[in-house]
């Protein structure tokens, strides 16, 4: 899920609720992952995103699934705010690595695990290395999951090394590979995760703007119809391509917006697309 943020770049905490029912009513979303990287987390401050978890949960049916991006530059920061989703309600955690500070495998095992044992929720990893730098090896992942107190590491979001999920799957032998969950956040790379590397879901940027076609390539691909998958995913991969040559989330919000959805704007310096740009949005989505 997007977060709104006005012309000027501050949180617009009032369009939340609206946009969290957009999200559930009109996308159909299964559930929620908020204050990832498309959420843009690290242009908030916690306080902010405190507050974003505390009305997208309240916002929410009971029991609708809610996950909180808590990722964060120091470990206690990280903690307060995996804290503060267990108390708004929130149903997990997506707990990336600290930007730009490149911690060992030694230290990422330290961060993880004082962060999973405050608190009770599961947490799926999210490796990223492209934008943080640091890759969650697999050997560090499997470790995490055996050890942890609260045994409550429970999936990895991967989009670094795609052979990754295979040796995770490897080391932690069968019975235990099959209690965790392995997503990708790569909507054009989906289908093809799925079907040849072992991965199990997806968290969907494009499922808001295309919630029948990801919803379909789901229940495909969950009855092992991988051909019908694929060709629903072809059918959309142009549309996706379109989209990030004009920068995916800045077009993501537009397109939102066009919709009648209070997605907001995304703080400078990424601006929305040209004229140009938006026309042919417009035209072909």
């Amino acid at each position: 899920m997007v977060t709104p943020f006005t012309v000027e770049g501050d949180f617009d905490e009032g369009s939340v609720p609206e946009l969290t029912k957009y999200y559930i009513e009109e996308a159909k979303a299964p559930g929620l992952l908020i204050s990832g990287t498309t959420g843009e987390q690290h242009c908030l401050t916690i306080p902010e995103r405190k507050k974003l978890y505390e009305l997208v949960a309240k916002s929410s049916p009971e029991g609708y699934p809610v996950y909180a991006g808590v990722a964060a530059f120091k470990t206690k920061d990280a903690i307060e705010l995996a804290k503060a989703a267990e108390n708004a309600g929130c149903s997990g955690i997506m707990l990336g690595v600290p930007p730009y500070r490149i911690p060992s495998q030694r230290e990422l095992i330290a961060y993880v695990t004082d962060v999973a044992n405050a608190t009770k929720l599961p947490i799926f990893l999210y490796n990223n290395p492209n934008r943080n730098t640091v890759q969650v090896e697999p050997e560090s992942f499997v470790h995490l999951v055996k050890t942890v107190k609260n045994r409550n590491v429970c999936g990895i979001k991967e989009t670094g090394v795609v052979a990754n999920v295979e040796k995770i799957k490897e080391l932690l032998g069968e019975d235990l590979a099959k209690q965790q969950s392995f997503f990708t956040g790569g909507d054009a790379s989906y289908v093809n995760l799925y079907k040849n590397h072992g991965f199990t879901g997806i968290t969907s940027i494009a499922g808001a703007l295309f919630p029948e076609e990801l919803m379909s390539i789901n229940q495909h691909l969950q009855s092992g119809e991988i051909e019908k998958a694929e060709q629903v995913m072809k059918a959309l991969s142009p549309k996706i391509q379109l989209m990030q040559k004009a920068g995916f989330l800045q077009s993501l919000k537009y397109l939102l917006r066009q919709r009648g959805a209070p997605a907001g704007y995304c703080p400078a310096p990424l601006l929305d697309p040209t004229d140009e740009h938006k026309a042919l949005l417009k035209a072909s989505i």
